[in-house]
């Protein structure tokens, strides 16, 4: 444990989709001096992989869309079109328990796309909001063959219904200049991605 924070109480709240930590808190301030007993809540999230998948011969990424309730409720871009909680992604989720980070962005990738990869490069880890949640986000791009992956998958015992493409890397290129993919851990990794690419 660090020796700036000392943690006070912590209790779960809520263990429902999302589980819920409240934590009783003080941390040592930039000034020296410890701050007051804060009281917080965060979502416990973890590990999680977003996984791209590219197929470096026909030169395409491959993209997935579906219902988000949060991109649904989220404030409209333009009033005049309200959102219809579908948007653009890469391939993601939990790492399991017992799973390392590699074998869990495969088994999304399978569940996701229904797309094998034969090679997995990492595009490093971010906190994705560490002012709400825990979350550590591992990003990959995996090389992998486009040709008739198209279709529709995911989980039937989690819901799922996602709609896979596979787009041309300039025409993915001119949706992220329009403003068409919005989610960030999609931007990033394809922001990281064609720095990679870019130089071969």
């Amino acid at each position: 444990m660090s020796d700036t924070v000392k943690i006070h109480k912590r209790n779960w709240i809520r263990r429902g989709f999302f589980h819920v930590l409240r934590t009783h808190y003080s941390h040592l301030r930039f000034d020296g001096i410890w701050s007051k007993e804060l009281d917080r809540e965060i979502i416990h999230r973890g590990n999680i992989v977003a996984v791209l998948p590219y197929d470096p011969v026909a030169n395409k990424y491959v993209l997935i869309k579906q219902f988000r309730i949060g991109a649904y409720w989220a404030p409209a871009k333009n009033e005049e079109k309200p959102n219809d909680g579908i948007i653009w992604e890469t391939v993601s989720g939990y790492v399991d328990e017992g799973e390392t980070i590699e074998e869990a962005a495969k088994r999304e990738l399978k569940e996701e796309s229904g797309l094998n990869c034969a090679d997995l490069k990492s595009l490093g880890s971010v906190l994705t909001n560490p002012g709400m949640c825990d979350e550590r986000l591992h990003l990959f791009l995996a090389n992998v063959d486009s040709q008739a992956c198209e279709g529709v998958f995911g989980l039937e015992s989690e819901s799922e219904n996602i709609q896979v493409h596979a787009l041309d890397r300039k025409t993915v290129q001119r949706m992220i200049r329009d403003g068409h993919i919005e989610k960030a851990s999609a931007l990033l990794a394809l922001y990281r991605a064609e720095e990679i690419l870019s130089r071969r």
